[in-house]
């Protein structure tokens, strides 16, 4: 490359950069034609003469950087236009259309460098140079496009590991609690450390009326510009979110910026959540379905407790689950496995003599029989199963992560135990059962299991009655006449 083409170049690059106006607002209406989201966040407020003036301005740094000996400050350059890639890539803005839109300077300035050169000799030298030098700029520009965007990917993806976090914590710290108080403080404060929020309000419903239950950052009567049972003139809801999620969320707009949740489960309200900032915030619509699914958690909850203040969860008599307890027990369960694909057994027992021993011996016997079973039961069990009486002589056992052989293993330490207790006369009347169980299998619910296991006991039942029937007979048979 001679020194000329590069002193040719240098002339045509001061000349283009001290009149760039016009060649700005040509790329600028250009850009606007093939891509108008490109200019709509430079400098200007997306007004045309705001776009012609940085559409100029950054036309004329391209032309000078023709020049070896330009001074330019490119990495100021460079960082902005990895910012502005990633407010593109924010808004939806696609890559290639921001590539796009930098192509069409590029041809500008080849145009016009074209242009320039007229009829000298060394035009396919200078033009050869030209591209070589603004190529490189081009590709660093492009270059911080693309990190730009994976600044928005990776920050995405930052704000769904933290989301499905803080959902997993909220699940965790409510499928633990019963207490109204606690579930309302639990979701709230969650909520605002998940989404960087500083204020919040929780309402119980009470009646026909919401109460307020807990505040967080919130100055007394603050919280009532968001209550669900009133409006208030510096706030209006400008977006409702859609999606599975039964409580309806809305993002409020005023004084402060504030998503605003119904707290409903089986279309019932049970209260409301508002989480709120002072601060200029954009709420996405991740934002709101997040605090949707924070919302069905705790209504879900919130009924839970409710239902715990109505019925006892246990059995008077042994101390298990009683049959409300345990139908709610092996229903998450079958969730559970579901979802996560995993192992399940359900596993039915039933005294076998209970009828006989309450009209022998009277039902205070039978009771001790019914506790008897249910100890062993329980002590043979895991921490993880949970044991239930389902009525009368019926238990049930639910069994997480385990299959009909672990289930069986089960029956066995019972029933040995209890044939020890049989031998050593430590039981006023023999105690005997019998056991059917069932495996989950995809697309069985907890009421189909139960009948497949309610089938398996009534099985089991007619054979040890015929076994002891065979066995009657046979005694019988051989005793002396």
């Amino acid at each position: 490359m001679t020194q000329r083409a590069s002193d040719l170049l240098a002339e045509v690059a001061d000349r283009l950069s001290n009149d760039a106006t016009e060649s700005g607002l040509v790329a600028a209406e250009a850009v606007r034609a093939i891509e108008p989201d490109v200019l709509r966040d430079f400098n200007g407020g997306g007004s045309p003469d705001g776009l012609a003036r940085t559409a100029s301005g950054f036309l004329q740094a391209l032309f000078r950087s023709l020049r070896l000996d330009a001074s330019i400050p490119w990495p100021e350059y460079y960082s902005q236009a990895r910012e502005f890639a990633r407010r593109y890539a924010e808004k939806g803005v696609p890559l290639e259309s921001l590539m796009e839109g930098l192509a069409v300077f590029r041809r500008t300035v080849v145009a016009r460098v074209t242009e320039g050169l007229e009829d000298s000799p060394y035009a396919d030298e200078v033009l050869l140079l030209a591209q070589s030098r603004l190529g490189a700029v081009v590709e660093q520009l492009n270059s911080n496009f693309i990190r730009g965007y994976l600044d928005f990917t990776e920050s995405k993806h930052r704000a769904r590991q933290t989301e499905l976090h803080g959902l997993y914590h909220i699940a965790s710290a409510l499928g633990r609690s019963l207490d109204v108080n606690e579930i309302a403080e639990v979701g709230l404060r969650e909520t605002l450390k998940v989404l960087g929020l500083q204020a919040g309000a929780v309402w119980i419903r009470e009646g026909a009326r919401l109460k307020l239950a807990k505040t967080i950052g919130m100055q007394p009567g603050e919280e009532e510009e968001f209550a669900q049972t009133g409006g208030s003139s510096t706030s209006r809801v400008v977006e409702t979110s859609t999606g599975p999620a039964e409580s309806r969320v809305d993002r409020v707009a005023g004084e402060w910026s504030a998503i605003r949740a119904e707290l409903r489960t089986k279309g019932v309200l049970l209260g409301a959540m508002t989480v709120a900032t002072r601060l200029p915030r954009t709420f996405e619509p991740s934002d709101l379905e997040f605090v949707a699914a924070v919302a069905d958690h705790i209504a879900v909850s919130l009924d839970r407790a409710r239902q715990h203040t109505k019925e006892a969860r246990t059995d008077y008599l042994t101390g298990l689950a009683n049959r409300p307890e345990f139908e709610r027990a092996i229903d998450r369960a079958v969730a559970s496995a579901e979802r996560h694909k995993r192992r399940l057994a359900l596993m039915m027992i039933d005294l076998d003599n209970l009828k006989e021993i309450n009209d022998t011996y009277g039902h205070h016997v039978g009771d001790e029989a019914i506790r008897v079973l249910a100890a062993e039961l329980q002590r043979a069990v895991r921490a993880t199963d949970t044991c239930g009486r389902l009525g009368g002589d019926e238990f049930g056992v639910a069994m997480p992560d385990a299959d009909e052989r672990d289930a069986r293993e089960v029956g066995i330490r019972v029933r040995e135990a209890l044939e020890h207790l049989n031998r050593t006369a430590k039981l006023p009347v023999p105690v005997e059962f019998s056991i059917g169980i069932t495996a989950w299998r995809s697309g069985l619910d907890w009421q189909a299991m139960y009948q497949s296991a309610d089938k398996a006991l009534y099985v089991d039942k007619r054979r040890r009655h015929a076994a002891k029937k065979r066995l009657g007979d046979t005694r019988v048979k051989t005793s002396p006449s």
